[in-house]
């Protein structure tokens, strides 16, 4: 009885069933990709390349290992003493493919994918259940499955640490708001061990705290010692970050190193405006006119419109200005520690744009902004208007997830 209590609670019935529907669908389009369409040349990590998989891992796990996935199997197999450049990709998804991988004997890309997939399924569920209780059931459904068919919601599949990401927020959120700190800050500091960004989760879990308890601070501000003792939890977050800036100083002497190891994707300090300003230099839409003179499936598959929509900036700046959108749309709709978050994690990687793409990855970036799906979702409350949203989005999303799988640039 506890357990049917705990699933009818949970909405582990629906969660479960949108996050098979997505990995058939991923899995579905990114084998058929990488057997039957035209794939780019591989590209190694610091010339580390990974063996092609037997029997259905070549069909399942090897599509889904490119790019990251690859640096993170060679930090997983080799360490980070393999390269500096290494140092780029935060530790506690690699290190933990690195454990399973030995646990059970398999190649770390392997346990990666498993690894991804399980906390992609364990953060729908919290993600479903922290929405339901603030905005009741119907808005938690229709936000569980935006998120899920998002157009880069695939890097949730990858052997990426997208998914690691997205979990340890969710809960860091989910708990605060039930007020348990002391796990809140370790979801937080798990978060911060993954990204570097994981660390901004002090602005919105400050703000919750601010709420959960201002009769008490405003009334006792000058007397620390009559502040609730949780306060402490929130002192824990920049743990995240410092074991791992530790761990580069005794192993590299450097604790900054995985700043300098930037510089290996030509990120530059700039601005927002100048990251926006190099993107509309580079971006060219030859595919689309390519697509308009000719709308047929040869020209859709070509090689012409593939890399063209490929390398010169369009998914960026089409992603960065619809998620400027929706920071406008949910700022009087969202709590404010939600926008506050959304505003925070979409802004800082605008100050260091790439010479190659100036707004890399921010599609990717975006995708665990979980608080914007919500605003979505709120966004999508007529009937007919959610599917306008959904089936666009999972549209293109079949597409991206071809061209990631055939080593085509996407974020």
């Amino acid at each position: 009885m506890r357990l049917r209590r705990i699933a009818a609670e949970y909405q582990i019935a629906f969660v479960g069933s949108i996050w098979t529907l997505h990995w058939v669908f991923v899995t579905l389009f990114s084998a058929l990709a990488m057997h039957y369409a035209y794939s780019q040349p591989v590209v190694k990590a610091v010339g580390y390349s990974l063996p092609p998989l037997d029997g259905w891992q070549g069909y399942v796990i090897q599509p889904m290992r490119n790019w990251d996935g690859f640096w993170y199997s060679l930090i997983a197999e080799q360490g980070y003493d393999y390269h500096p450049a290494t140092t780029a990709f935060w530790p506690l998804y690699p290190w933990t493919m690195k454990l399973v991988s030995n646990l059970l004997v398999i190649r770390p890309e392997v346990a990666g994918y498993f690894l991804a997939n399980l906390a992609f399924l364990v953060a729908l569920v919290f993600f479903h259940r922290l929405v339901a209780r603030e905005w009741g059931d119907g808005v938690a459904r229709r936000a569980t499955v935006l998120l899920a068919f998002f157009p880069t919601a695939f890097y949730f599949n990858a052997v990426y640490s997208e998914s690691f990401f997205l979990l340890f927020t969710v809960l860091a959120f989910y708990w605060a708001k039930g007020g348990r700190w002391w796990l809140a800050a370790l979801a937080a500091v798990l978060a911060g061990m993954t990204r570097n960004l994981g660390v901004m989760l002090a602005v919105p879990l400050a703000i919750i705290f601010i709420k959960q308890h201002w009769p008490v601070l405003r009334w006792h501000w000058e007397k620390p010692t009559r502040w609730p003792t949780d306060m402490l939890a929130l002192a824990l977050i920049p743990l995240g970050p410092a074991l791992y800036l530790l761990y580069l100083w005794i192993d590299f002497g450097d604790p900054l190193l995985t700043l300098e190891a930037q510089k290996g994707w030509a990120r530059q300090q700039g601005t927002p405006w100048t990251a926006f300003t190099m993107a509309f230099e580079q971006l060219r839409l030859g595919w689309l006119a390519r697509l308009l003179e000719s709308p047929t499936w040869e020209t859709l598959t070509s090689f012409e419109v593939r890399n063209s929509f490929a390398e010169f900036e369009s998914l960026d700046v089409i992603f960065a200005f619809l998620w400027i959108g929706m920071l406008a749309y949910s700022i009087r709709r969202l709590p404010f520690e939600y926008w506050a978050y959304s505003l925070v994690l979409f802004v800082l990687p605008l100050f260091s744009p790439s010479t190659i793409h100036p707004l890399m990855s921010v599609p990717r970036f975006l995708v665990v902004l979980f608080p914007l799906f919500i605003g979505l979702a709120l966004l999508t409350r007529r009937r007919w208007l959610f599917p306008v949203v959904l089936i666009p989005s999972a549209t293109v999303m079949a597409l991206l997830i071809i061209q990631f799988s055939t080593w085509f640039w996407v974020s």
